[in-house]
């Protein structure tokens, strides 16, 4: 059967015929059985409240599954420009303290948001882990063009919390495009051609694409400021609205219509069926055959799979013990220094702490990984879990919002360090 998996943005809270948009869209997948996943904004989900909308947050949390998409998306300073400058742990605590109100307002409403997906380009690494299993998030979606890690082909583990960055195969504003033929015929090739590949197709769209003319925050956050009086979007002539909405309707039809059928993949499938994060066991044989393979990065096993954090945690255990088996406990991202060296010191800090130390005896934890490799298994390693993450130039750090020449190396540095816990998730059958 076709899988297709859909995200849809709700965010725009300046223009309300953003509303007409969801409230048609709402009904219509509702007509059609559907089940996606609404990344809602706070400041909007207020909107539809104060505008006697609030009904809808239910009937969106009824076709499917309700995510957090920051409190107020443009607004400066954006999560990606307020979190950059501060310490990791400073980050995590003022994350959890802006979007707080907006996740319990929504769960006042009946809708708890159980995922997190960052507006635009603030890929926020503190929503991984503490902070965003605080706020209630079971996972973190992302999409190919916004996350600082490359995309992968199915769920993983990340920070503990599940997470996914997929490729997005709906050509970025398209809905805009519609209702003219060649967009439709072009959105249901496209979910098609990911069909044949043998892939689910995905779509990240927004329901203000179909009432407005572009994005309806550049015009008043674009550029790094914000441009004067909060103005709503710029409106579609009001005749083209309908149309466009029987456009989706069409493309949705010809999807669900196709050979095969149409399952519509969600999140809940993944909690339902991902057998735990943790404990792995490992051998000293599967051990170097997966350093030699693949590194010191994510890694599936024979039976189950391992993050580069786990794979130096056994390394470690191996060393100290001489034994040729391991039974890995849950094992945290590096942070911190531990006094003493080698694989004695390794092993102190995680059963102090529970994760391990970035600097273990005056070494970074990877000079001491390579050495180890070479002593214990005789070969020699390369850093895996880096090649996760995207290079500097790579990163969409020049979407319009952000202030020209805007970069957050610290958040790049964050999410590299949280790569050492990455590694595939495994689905009972």
């Amino acid at each position: 059967m076709n899988s297709l998996f859909v995200r849809l943005d709700v965010e725009d809270w300046l223009t309300p015929a953003s509303t007409w948009a969801l409230e048609r869209l709402v009904r219509l997948l509702e007509e059609r059985g559907a089940r996606v996943h609404w990344a809602v904004v706070g400041k909007k989900a207020r909107q539809l409240v104060g505008g006697g909308h609030g009904h809808l947050l239910a009937r969106m949390a009824a076709t499917g599954v309700m995510g957090y998409h920051s409190w107020s998306h443009s607004e400066h300073p954006t999560l990606a420009e307020e979190l950059e400058p501060l310490t990791p742990e400073a980050a995590r605590i003022r994350f959890e303290e802006r979007e707080r109100p907006g996740v319990d307002f929504m769960a006042r409403l009946g809708a708890p948001p159980r995922f997190f997906t960052q507006p635009g380009g603030n890929w926020v690494p503190e929503a991984v882990g503490p902070a965003g299993r605080a706020l209630g998030f079971q996972a973190m979606l992302s999409e190919s063009w916004n996350s600082y890690l490359v995309p992968t082909a199915g769920p993983m583990w990340y920070g503990g919390m599940l997470y996914w960055a997929p490729w997005v195969d709906l050509p970025k504003g398209l809905l805009f495009r519609l209702p003219q033929p060649d967009a439709q015929a072009e959105g249901v090739a496209a979910l098609h051609a990911a069909w044949r590949e043998g892939r689910p197709a995905v779509v990240v769209a927004h329901p203000t694409e179909l009432v407005t003319a572009h994005f309806w925050d550049q015009d008043n956050f674009g550029g790094g400021r914000s441009h004067g009086p909060l103005r709503p979007g710029r409106t579609r002539p009001a005749a083209a609205w309908q149309p466009a909405l029987d456009a989706v309707a069409r493309m949705l039809d010809a999807l669900l219509g196709s050979p095969g059928g149409v399952h519509w993949l969600t999140v809940e499938e993944w909690w339902d069926r991902a057998l735990p994060a943790s404990p792995t066991v490992l051998d000293r044989e599967e051990l170097t055959r997966v350093l030699t393979r693949d590194g010191l990065g994510p890694a599936r096993l024979r039976c189950g799979a391992a993050s580069a954090a786990e794979l130096a945690w056994a390394m470690a255990w191996m060393e100290a013990s001489g034994e040729r088996r391991a039974a890995v406990p849950a094992v945290g991202a590096p942070t911190g220094s531990w006094p003493s060296g080698g694989a004695e010191g390794v092993l102190a800090a995680q059963a102090a702490w529970g994760h391990l130390p970035a600097r273990v005896g005056g070494e970074s934890l990877w000079e001491w990984a390579s050495a180890a490799a070479q002593r214990v298994m005789g070969t020699g390693v390369c850093p895996a879990w880096r090649d996760a993450v995207r290079s500097p130039t790579a990163v969409h750090w020049d979407w319009p919002i952000f202030p020209p020449g805007f970069s957050a190396p610290r958040l790049l540095a964050e999410a590299e360090r949280l790569a050492w816990t990455l590694k595939p998730v495994q689905l009972r059958v």
